[in-house]
């Protein structure tokens, strides 16, 4: 999953509503439909987890209701039960055939058909797509096509975690809708009413780089066991322990509760928190301490290999979200090999 979190899909017949840290987004979107002046095409961009396939969802409902109450869709009428059904004559929604797969270029083509004919009720139109950078060239050709010569009342909604993963061209004719991570107490908020408590939410919230439902997802028993499997994992590879090669074959897909690029996510995470109690003499978690201890020489020296494999741990998170689709187990097992160099 790339946002993909799943928790950011909406599997639930009821409309969905925009998420509390999003309020100034929807404000003036809502403004812009209510005016008239809804560009044809939006591109909903951030990092994973913090609802922007929800927030689609919503505006697309929306603009598809015929008596929008508070800014919002109402649930009640023929627009808003078809939706509902999953059978509106004026909503298209994109997405790979299989999880974590490319939109192929078909997929696009066929769109031609949607956007060329002519509304049933005389209202919107609109194209849902995510995730917007699964798109190969030939794929995102084809859109371009559509954004190019925008046919009247359709409106893209595409939803992406890694716009530099797009075209040049397809970024330029959609309007930018950033998502920032929230500030702390909004989140935590949310998270509370969920049911997690102080701590357990303030920790997540760290692991998931500040994204809600990533956090709440995080939080999660099955998820909380996969990274600890994760982190003995390392420690036994840098104790000597362990195999990078088997361990490769064991995290290349390291299945529901988390994919690799999570993964990956955590692991910098640890890294970071290495590299801040060493350089700041701080006194960091057990495990923490035990890897620092294992780390060959002493002072700022000592930290320039775990800066070089930090951002090699970066460059690999990128390409996984990039649309490059490298080789997840050669990924995964040259970091094992490097990681396992350091504590030499």
């Amino acid at each position: 999953m790339t946002e993909s979190v799943q928790s950011e899909a909406t599997d639930s017949p009821t409309i969905p509503s925009p998420l509390p840290w999003q309020a100034e987004q929807w404000q003036r979107l809502g403004a812009q439909w209510r005016a008239g002046r809804c560009p044809h095409a939006l591109l909903f961009s951030g990092q994973p987890g913090l609802g922007k396939r929800r927030f689609a969802e919503a505006f697309a409902a929306l603009t598809l209701c015929e008596q929008p109450r508070d800014g919002l869709a109402c649930g009640a009428c023929r627009g808003c039960r078809l939706w509902q059904a999953g059978s509106h004559p004026d909503f298209l929604r994109v997405e790979p055939e299989k999880p974590g797969g490319p939109l192929k270029v078909e997929q696009i083509r066929q769109l031609g058909g949607f956007v060329g004919r002519t509304s049933g009720r005389e209202g919107a139109r609109v194209v849902w797509l995510a995730p917007a950078e699964a798109m190969n060239v030939n794929a995102a050709n084809a859109l371009l096509k559509n954004l190019e010569e925008p046919s009247a009342s359709v409106i893209f909604l595409l939803v992406t975690d890694s716009p530099s993963g797009l075209l040049p061209t397809i970024r330029s004719r959609c309007q930018s809708v950033a998502f920032p991570a929230p500030a702390g107490e909004p989140a935590l908020r949310w998270l509370h009413e969920g049911g997690l408590d102080d701590r357990a939410a303030r920790r997540a919230l760290v692991l998931a780089g500040g994204a809600p439902l990533l956090a709440a997802r995080l939080a999660e028993p099955e998820s909380r066991e996969l990274r600890e499997q994760f982190m003995a994992d390392l420690t036994a590879l840098a104790q000597g322990g362990a195999s990078s090669v088997t361990l490769a074959g064991r995290w290349e897909a390291p299945g529901d509760a988390a994919d690799l690029g999570q993964l990956l996510q955590f692991w910098q995470h640890w890294v970071s928190q290495m590299l801040r109690a060493r350089s700041c003499d701080l006194t960091a978690d057990e495990q923490i301490m035990g890897l620092l201890q294992r780390l060959p020489g002493s002072g700022s020296e000592s930290l320039r290999p775990l800066f070089g494999f930090n951002d090699q741990l970066l460059r690999a998170r990128q390409s996984l979200v990039g649309g490059s689709n490298p080789n997840k187990r050669l990924l995964i097992e040259e970091l094992l090999i490097r990681w396992a160099k350091l504590f030499k």
